[in-house]
């Protein structure tokens, strides 16, 4: 008997520190925050009496980083560049974009059986397929627009939206800047632009910094943001709506989309 009670005291005390772990983890993955920054520069010092077309898209620079856990896990976009995403997790590549690439990547041997089935389709049955899915497309819409107009959709339709905009003010960019200088051949123009920037300049002074040329084009503009977030916010919003009525009633209808398509 003793034995036993042992057994179950060990069991207890593993189990017990296993839903510690859990907690912490869990804790963890909320509240840590994820922090995110990103800039984007067009380099254009010189005045052009064409659009610059070609300037623009040589001297065009976006980058953005996006970390958790301390830069545990961190997330690059950058282009131009040799990798658009690249993924970090305690400074080891995970070599995404390559696990992209094989995904996407189609064998010879089965794009030629598809070019063969392509042409042996006739045209007449590409059609016909086309309408016949543009008319289940045009009943699903219908459905979908009839669902949400509804008493019951117009109430979910509320709730999500109110607590959508929860997370997104919680997601708004602590810091954001807009500066540079721009032209667009027209002085009608660069006055309406110069008026909206005028406009919003008493709301976003210490953010908005754009100078005008008249006469010529020109796009020499920087623009940075940062910010965090945590995954405590859209948990919190989003489990009440789990467990509301007209969200589950308005979810279970729109459900019915997809046997429409088919």
């Amino acid at each position: 008997m003793a034995v036993f009670l042992t057994i179950l005291k060990w069991l207890g005390i593993i189990l017990l520190v296993l839903l510690v772990l859990i907690l912490v983890i869990l804790l963890i993955v909320l509240l840590v925050p994820i922090k995110y920054n990103a800039r984007a520069a067009v380099e254009d010092p010189d005045r052009h009496e064409e659009f610059p077309v070609s300037v623009l898209r040589e001297n065009s620079e976006v980058t953005a980083r996006i970390s958790w856990l301390f830069g545990a896990v961190t997330v690059l976009v950058a282009f131009p560049g040799n990798e658009l995403i690249a993924v970090k997790v305690f400074g080891k590549d995970i070599g995404i974009m390559n696990r992209l690439k094989k995904q996407e990547a189609v064998p010879e041997e089965a794009a030629k059986e598809q070019e063969e089935e392509k042409k042996e389709t006739l045209l007449s049955e590409k059609v016909d397929a086309v309408i016949a899915r543009m008319e289940k497309v045009i009943d699903a819409v219908d459905y979908v627009h009839r669902v949400l107009t509804g008493s019951c959709g117009r109430r979910a339709f509320r709730k999500v939206s109110r607590r959508l905009m929860n997370i997104l003010d919680d997601m708004m960019p602590d810091h954001w800047k807009i500066s540079g200088n721009v032209g667009l051949n027209d002085p009608c123009l660069n006055g309406k632009l110069t008026g909206f920037t005028s406009i919003l300049m008493p709301f976003m002074d210490e953010h908005l910094g754009i100078d005008t040329e008249w006469d010529l084009y020109r796009c020499n503009m920087d623009a940075e943001m940062a910010g965090e977030f945590r995954l405590i916010t859209p948990v919190k919003e989003a489990v009440p709506l789990i467990f509301d009525k007209d969200c589950r009633k308005m979810l279970k209808k729109l459900k019915k989309v997809k046997s429409k398509l088919q």
